[in-house]
């Protein structure tokens, strides 16, 4: 079978969880003997090879502006489908790109994501836009996946749509080294660690204001950066307290040694289903702080610590922090619920199960 991957910057991985879902299912379908196509924002990417992991990657243009740069890559890309391939698109904001597919007979696997209308990130218009995205995509014939059961709820109540639920995958860190942590000034286990875009939906700014609060004479560890978003990371610096760190982004190796060398993990996102980043954080084996929500209730169950603002973050940190043996047991919990629940192999079977689906109609 032909798989090809659209919606998404591309891979290498380097902006989100969609692109590490593709990366890791689509090297997969490869090693499975399938073919594997995915389009890539020729903008984000200096070295373009034709290849990476077995995977065909195409490069095409986008319009480099907030609310235009997906849907137009993506309708590009839609434009270049061959004929009798499975396609998997990531994203609801894609919506009218799905639907335009499904007026010529072909149907998707539509990984619709969250509520990515309730971002605080967008503008007014922009919300309006997504929240009718969801809408067309409860109101078409594609395969709609949810990546927690919390979004499968959202869709049946609201469209009285079904959805299939898909989560996302973890291994564990496949660097335990502290390279990276020599270069940022860091010792292993010492450092309070957020990971993820810094844009006000993921809340790092709660982060920085729990870990300042509580007083701790440790680094809070940032990684992670945004474009178009100059301003809220100005804010978050000044907000930060002393000995705080802004890695930036980082993957591949050096987002593996953070990961696996963290103290503590803090997820602070205020919206969306299950975070990618979280299910990772499990793998590696962390105590694991996370906000209060449906979806990460669902995800982290009692292998983890809940929030709901900076002041119980603050004062969780006091209460854990100092006692290491509560935090090694968090992490022994928290990564055999990764292991036993978030297998990138089983995700693959679903989605090869999916796309097979969909293609015969």
């Amino acid at each position: 079978m032909h798989v090809a991957f659209i919606g998404t910057r591309g891979v290498p991985a380097s902006y989100s969880g969609f692109e590490t879902c593709v990366e890791q299912v689509g090297r997969r379908m490869v090693e499975r003997g399938h073919e594997v196509t995915v389009f890539c924002r020729r903008g984000h990417y200096q070295d373009r090879p034709a290849t990476y992991l077995g995977m065909n990657l195409v490069y095409l243009p986008a319009v480099p502006q907030k609310h235009l740069e997906t849907l137009s890559h993506t309708a590009l890309s839609a434009m270049r489908l061959p004929k009798m391939t499975a396609i998997v698109c990531m994203g609801v904001g894609n919506a009218p790109v799905v639907r335009s597919l499904e007026a010529r007979g072909r149907r998707t696997v539509f990984n619709v994501d969250g509520a990515d209308w309730q971002r605080k990130k967008w503008g007014r218009f922009a919300r309006w836009y997504l929240h009718t995205c969801e809408g067309m995509a409860a109101r078409g014939n594609s395969v709609v996946v949810a990546d927690a059961e919390a979004v499968q709820r959202y869709y049946k109540k609201e469209y009285g749509r079904e959805t299939v639920v898909v989560p996302y995958g973890a291994d564990p860190p496949a660097d335990g080294g502290t390279g990276t942590l020599q270069e940022l000034g860091l010792e292993a286990r010492c450092y309070l660690l957020f990971v993820g875009r810094l844009v006000p939906e993921n809340a790092p700014h709660d982060f920085v204001e729990g870990a300042r609060v509580s007083g701790l004479d440790i680094p809070a560890v940032v990684v992670g950066d945004a474009p178009y978003a100059g301003g809220y990371k100005a804010r978050l610096h000044a907000q930060a307290p002393a000995g705080a760190v802004f890695t930036g982004y980082r993957f591949g190796q050096a987002y593996h040694q953070l990961s696996a060398n963290a103290g503590i993990y803090v997820l602070a996102a205020t919206v969306g289903g299950t975070h990618p980043v979280l299910v990772e954080q499990m793998a590696a084996g962390n105590a694991i702080l996370a906000r209060e929500t449906e979806s990460n209730r669902e995800v982290l169950g009692d292998a983890g610590l809940y929030w709901r603002t900076p002041s119980d973050l603050a004062a969780l940190l006091k209460e854990v922090w100092p006692d290491s043996e509560r935090r090694s047991a968090l992490g022994q919990a928290a990564q055999a619920r990764a292991t036993e629940r978030y297998s990138w192999e089983e995700v693959t079977s679903r989605y090869l199960e999916l796309c097979e689906a969909s293609v015969a109609g």
